[in-house]
């Protein structure tokens, strides 16, 4: 099998040669930005610098895919939201919410994914990396920015936890907005050639969101998107940080193909929960074990994942910039040493 074929057969939930090592997370290093000549910040405005960073992943590090962009604000910045502080080991923060007061919600409009923001920048690196000959069997990638975590950086993250319990209409607002903007994204990418759509809503996590919130403020939002991916014939992974245990339900009702859990989640259990319904992704720890480890540990750490039960190997979060290249490259070797179906 080839890896398209590999991935798409395991979120298919169907019986694979060997799984799949692939990250839906972020995947540029300093390793990977000095092998390829490609660095940040510049690799996150320049499509052609964005293209090759990521194909270094696959073609440098052996990661079974390839996934745009490097950072959580591409989304935000379509709706006009100020970002900075980025720098070579720094993604870039956003410094000023655009939707701050009911008027400047009913004021703004769904952004256009071909001209809005680093969009376009996104949307053109997915186009040059789907011409490219030496990745017509990997899958290609795009994340996007979930309705929740959309939300609040456009209304402020701790102002928008606020709203849930104190202007919950004022929020549904905004996550209408987002809402519509990640389907027009996901369409636009898909149509560029994405052939995955990784919905981040990072901040819909059960360490903020208890079961009611969830299944108010962001799975119905969330299920949207993925449907939306779904009519278009693209794959959906939902990856969603911290502890998920008590919304796992709601998550898999979502409908996504896989959901991807981080490293506090026990993905023995998450694998037990999404068992012949949805695609268990994760969760080797992109800190202690990737980041701080030697290769020989991230072995181990891989090899217990697989055993757990996990249909598809990947970081539990984005690669940190400082990951060695030599533990990236160990994850996707235990992988097919111990992966074989």
């Amino acid at each position: 099998m080839n890896e398209k074929d590999r991935l798409f057969g395991a979120l298919d939930l169907e019986m694979v040669d060997r799984l799949p090592c692939v990250s839906p997370l972020q995947t540029g290093t300093l390793d990977l930005m000095k092998a390829s000549d490609a660095y940040w910040p510049q690799a996150n405005n320049d499509p052609k610098l964005m293209a090759k960073l990521a194909k270094a992943a696959h073609t440098i590090a052996g990661i079974e895919s390839v996934r745009v962009p490097f950072d959580v604000s591409v989304d935000a910045t379509a709706f006009g939201a100020l970002t900075g502080k980025d720098n070579i080991e720094r993604q870039p923060a956003i410094l000023k919410a655009p939707i701050t007061t009911p008027e400047l919600l009913e004021s703004a409009s769904i952004p256009d994914p071909q001209t809005a923001g680093r969009a376009p920048v996104v949307l053109e690196a997915i186009r040059q990396l789907a011409k490219d000959p030496e990745l017509k069997e990997t899958p290609l990638i795009c994340a996007i920015v979930g309705p929740f975590m959309l939300a609040g950086q456009l209304r402020g993250s701790q102002e928008a936890i606020m709203d849930v319990a104190m202007k919950p209409a004022f929020v549904k607002g905004i996550l209408e907005k987002a809402t519509q903007w990640s389907i027009l994204f996901s369409k636009a990418a898909l149509e560029a050639g994405a052939d995955v759509i990784a919905i981040i809503d990072a901040t819909s996590s059960g360490d903020v969101l208890g079961p009611p919130q969830y299944a108010e403020f962001a799975m119905p939002y969330q299920k949207r998107v993925v449907d939306a991916i779904c009519r278009e014939d693209g794959y959906s992974i939902l990856h969603i940080c911290g502890k998920t245990t008590k919304n796992m339900p709601f998550m898999i009702q979502t409908g996504a193909n896989g959901i991807s859990v981080d490293q506090q989640m026990d993905i023995g259990w998450v694998k037990q929960q999404l068992k012949g319904k949805v695609a268990c992704v994760g969760n080797v720890s992109p800190t202690s074990t990737l980041m701080y480890k030697k290769p020989a540990d991230v072995e181990a750490e891989t090899k217990r994942v697989i055993e757990a039960g996990t249909d598809i190997v990947a970081p539990g979060c984005g690669f940190a910039s400082e990951t060695p290249l030599a533990n990236m490259k160990a994850m996707v070797e235990a992988t097919h040493k111990y992966g074989v179906r």
